[in-house]
């Protein structure tokens, strides 16, 4: 299936989408490749588009190439989660599926991370911070949707899976935000 009726599927019939992900053979590279990557560029390309519209082009391509780079290890670290925590909910560890559950869950955030470009508009920034909410509340959704038929999450535990893997995620984040911050403002800190 092509990239763009993949994203307007997800977004709008994820309950009959999420059986033909679950089934679709796929590998990470072909995760990444044909959907990861194109996906996760929209918020960091509109970002960059900010910077250069606002006059901080070089000093915004750096933090944007980082934030990419790690979005993309991100999706991984969180597949990884996924699939590690499915068996205490009766579902299946398997590294694949936690990504293609990681990735098509994402497709809301990343579709509305476009508004990044209007971020310098003066009474625009609150309006798209309401809209990138919502689509984070529809990534959840998402995810609830999809941990069912992608991992094998009974029906009747996918609402505390989800609850349990939105919190470990948030606590790894946490964690690699902080050692990340530590690398690269304490080892400039260090080399000063």
């Amino acid at each position: 299936m092509d990239i763009v009726s993949r994203v307007k599927n997800i977004l709008r019939t994820p309950r009959t989408e999420w059986p033909l992900i679950a089934g679709e053979p796929a590998t990470i590279g072909s995760l990444y490749n044909g959907y990861i990557i194109p996906l996760a560029a929209i918020g960091p390309v509109a970002t960059l588009a900010a910077f250069t519209l606002g006059g901080a082009f070089g000093g915004g391509i750096l933090f944007v190439i980082i934030g990419y780079a790690l979005s993309l290890v991100a999706v991984y670290v969180t597949a990884l989660v996924f699939s590690k925590l499915a068996p205490s909910f009766g579902g299946r560890d398997d590294l694949v599926q936690g990504l293609k559950l990681a990735a098509y869950s994402s497709t809301a955030v990343w579709v509305a991370a476009v508004l990044h470009i209007l971020a310098l508009i003066p009474g625009v920034a609150y309006v798209t911070s309401l809209v990138l909410l919502a689509a984070a509340i529809y990534t959840i959704y998402l995810f609830y949707l999809g941990a069912s038929p992608v991992l094998g999450i009974p029906e009747d535990k996918a609402a505390i899976f989800t609850l349990v893997a939105i919190i470990v995620v948030v606590v790894v984040y946490l964690v690699l935000s902080a050692v990340v911050g530590f690398l690269i403002g304490g080892g400039m800190h260090l080399m000063m």
